[in-house]
């Protein structure tokens, strides 16, 4: 007995000593030139002696900003391994005695060339929990074909399963039967409402700058919110620490610059920008076309400063301009569309003296949309609309990110947005209603949420990430509750299950005319009368590789229900100091698919194969008497065949195919007179449409064909590129309207964007 007693009082006298001696070694894993943080790079811990060869004690990986920590070690000598594809392996030796609370050990990782028979191109497979995620590495995008010569991240983004191609002007993206503002797309953490450039052949900030590309297409987890379908996130490059240096890029339709380099020892800058002058090309080569004339310009910035090994502080910038307007030649009718993103970013790292993992932001965005459309013929049939949105945020927003143990991570934050909506909706267009701030008077919102998502590996293999946001919305005193839970097993190496449940809600609508294809999109918040909208969605499918994991096989079935959302009623006629609100409906849909996706990810030969099988539906009691239709982002049938194929070590070649089944749409079936009785009992002309988007525009399908070659010029990196954009001239349609032709009849008129282009171009770094 004296014994047990003996032990019992060593165990409390040793337990307070390995409780305090449980140290959490953390920091940042960076590029050793450019200072880039290196998301998903490996630390692997061994214990007392390096053996590379063996298993290793612990180990973990990099967040998105590079951070890793690895918590709960105890006294004693350990060896600290990171590795990442392309960079020579770093090693560490440190001990660690009782005495230290929390040690940092930040990497400097220096790249490497590794030539090998068969390159992996996504990189190596990860058990990370991804459901109905995709990380695309901007290497990869190079290599697709491009009309400006960079890479096109939101057109390369459509390739993929569920997210589809809408037509040539839509801007956004249609992911698994959602509008484009269901998408929540973040630029280093910061919200842009319309990521992309007319066509969505570019994205809205400079390729060259990116760092990496991350989409969810689905279910996505707790530190997301204020979205129903899915969520774009993009990291931005930082600069390099190394020297100034930077590319230029000049091509026969759009130009672009980037600039970076040291500012000081602590300080780095990176700066870029674009501009398109398709529209000079036009008037000068093709002047007598009906096809609209179209510019844009973009410019993106970012400061970068070290306060200390564990505080890092940015600002950063960026604004883009979009213009889309009717050429001379277009008599019939007269349209004037463009948008503009400006946002402004402070962000502060930090790495606290507990491990912890802390990022604070403060946003400014200010985003602006204007369409005007008229039709110059008699006896007009086709609508008149003039809509105009003016969106001001503040967004304040903190997170910290929390290692209990190997297999347990904590991460939770606070969220807060002010909006100011300044919006316009007119079935006429008058200046003095524009420029009259008071025609439409400002709206002013706020919202606060807070999210908590623990993720735990309860077993070697079963990965569990649990979540929950609670939302409060001022305006009308809503508070909502958004649980959320994803899963994945891993039945061998080389096959695992998932499965995912979200619940999430939008406080702000993207309200579009169907009976008018130009875009007069009208951002419009919750209100009184307006409630949020809100979506379950449920996920599962599997992945799996063979042949060495040179394949990729994924299959993923989904289901999601919506309600809350809103369309203008038919027939909806604005008056003059007249609430939108009650011009408005609310109705519910669905959506539902099957995706199929086989991934080549090794060799000179790579690309993928896409297919999904989808429906999304819609009912509104106010709408097409109360009838279940299609929307517009309803696709039966997409296919996507992209590859990239190396001829040479300087010759590549890149492909891109795809095809959607046309886009749902209410045409006339045909037309009638009305005896307007009454002062000049003037005789009026109706159209009798068919039911809501009960006609299929044709199916959407198109080539794209680059090639680059890279050389060296005085002794600068370059490379040539010919680009073959719609290389057999289809001729999609982005619009449709009714006019009249030389004999006074009723036709419904096309209008294509880009028809079949080759550019040329040459970038260079220096």
């Amino acid at each position: 007995m004296l014994n047990i007693y003996r032990y019992i009082i060593l165990f409390f006298l040793v337990l307070p000593v390995q409780l305090f001696s449980q140290i959490t070694v953390s920091g940042f894993v960076t590029d050793e030139v450019t200072g880039e943080a290196l998301f998903g790079t490996n630390i692997l811990i061994y214990k007392d002696s390096l053996n590379l060869a063996g298993l290793p004690l612990n180990g973990t990986a990099t967040n998105s900003y590079g951070f890793y920590a690895v918590p709960k070690l105890l006294s004693g000598k350990y060896f600290l391994v990171a590795r990442y594809l392309g960079y020579k392996p770093l090693i560490r030796e440190i001990n660690i005695i009782s005495s230290t609370e929390s040690l940092q050990y930040n990497f400097e990782l220096i790249h490497e060339e590794i030539k090998l028979e068969k390159i992996f191109i996504t990189g190596e497979k990860s058990d990370e929990n991804k459901i109905s995620t995709i990380d695309i590495s901007p290497e990869l995008l190079n290599k697709l074909p491009g009309l400006s010569g960079e890479a096109e991240i939101i057109k390369s983004l459509q390739l993929l399963p569920g997210v589809q191609v809408a037509n040539e002007l839509s801007s956004g993206l249609y992911i698994r039967g959602s509008s484009p503002d269901q998408n929540l797309t973040l630029v280093d953490g910061t919200i842009l409402y319309n990521p992309s450039h007319l066509g969505n052949f570019a994205s809205t900030f400079n390729s060259d700058a990116v760092q990496s590309i991350r989409l969810i297409k689905g279910a996505f987890p707790a530190e997301y919110g204020g979205r129903l379908s899915s969520v774009l996130d993009i990291r931005l490059r930082s600069g390099t620490k190394e020297k100034n240096k930077g590319i230029i890029g000049v091509g026969t339709l759009s130009s672009r610059l980037l600039l970076e380099g040291p500012l000081g020892e602590n300080a780095t800058y990176i700066i870029s920008g674009r501009i398109m002058y398709y529209d000079v090309l036009q008037k000068k080569i093709f002047n007598s076309t009906i096809t609209p004339w179209y510019n844009f310009y973009d410019l993106n910035g970012k400061i970068s400063y070290n306060l200390s090994t564990s505080d890092i502080l940015w600002i950063e910038g960026f604004m883009s301009r979009d213009h889309i307007y009717s050429p001379p030649e277009n008599k019939q009718i007269a349209y004037g569309i463009e948008w503009e993103n400006t946002a402004v970013t402070l962000n502060w790292l930090k790495i606290s003296s507990k491990s912890t993992f802390l990022n604070s932001s403060i946003s400014y965005v200010d985003y602006r949309f204007r369409s005007i459309l008229t039709d110059n013929t008699a006896n007009s049939l086709t609508a008149a609309n003039f809509s105009s949105s003016i969106l001001k945020d503040l967004f304040l927003k903190s997170s910290a990110e929390v290692h209990l143990q190997e297999n347990k991570v904590i991460e939770t934050g606070a969220e807060l947005a002010i909006h100011n909506y300044n919006l316009i909706y007119s079935d006429f267009y008058n200046e003095v209603m524009e420029n009259n701030l008071n025609a439409q008077p400002g709206i002013i919102s706020a919202e606060a949420s807070l999210y908590f998502k623990y993720d735990w590996r309860i077993f070697g293999n079963l990965q569990t990430s649990t979540g929950a946001r609670f939302y409060y919305f001022r305006s009308q005193k809503y508070y909502r509750f958004e649980p959320r839970l994803s899963a994945s097993y891993l039945i061998t190496d080389d096959f695992h299950l998932n499965a995912a449940f979200a619940i999430a809600h939008q406080f702000l609508h993207l309200i579009i005319r169907n009976d008018i294809s130009l875009p007069t999109d009208l951002w419009y918040p919750s209100s009184k009368v307006i409630n949020p909208g809100r979506s379950t969605q449920y996920v599962f499918g599997f992945d799996s590789y063979f042949n060495n994991q040179e394949y990729q096989f994924s299959v993923e079935g989904y289901y999601k229900w919506m309600a809350n959302l809103y369309e203008f009623k038919t027939a909806a006629v604005y008056q003059p100091g007249e609430s939108i609100d009650e011009l408005l409906t609310v109705g519910k849909g669905e959506a539902y698919g099957i995706e199929f996706f086989l991934n080549k990810r090794m060799g000179n030969l790579s690309g993928w194969i896409g297919y999904t099988l989808s429906w999304t539906k819609r009912k509104f009691d106010e709408l097409n008497a109360g009838k279940v239709f299609y929307p517009r982002y309803d696709r039966r049938h997409d296919i996507s065949i992209v590859f990239a194929y190396s001829l040479t070590d300087n010759l590549t070649i890149g492909g891109t195919w795809n095809y959607s089944t046309g886009q749902a749409y209410t045409v006339p079936l045909g037309q009638y007179q009305f005896q307007n009785i009454g002062i000049g009992e003037a005789t009026l002309l109706k159209v009798d449409y068919t039911d809501r988007n009960a006609f299929r525009l044709p199916d959407y399908h198109r080539l794209d064909i680059n090639l680059t070659y890279k050389f060296v010029w005085m002794n600068l990196v370059s490379e040539v590129y010919l680009n073959m954009h719609n290389l057999y001239n289809r001729q999609n349609p982005f619009s449709y309207y009714l006019s009249k032709d030389e004999n006074d009849d009723t036709v419904l008129r096309q209008i294509t964007l880009f028809p079949f282009i080759p550019t040329i171009g040459v970038n260079i770094k220096f």
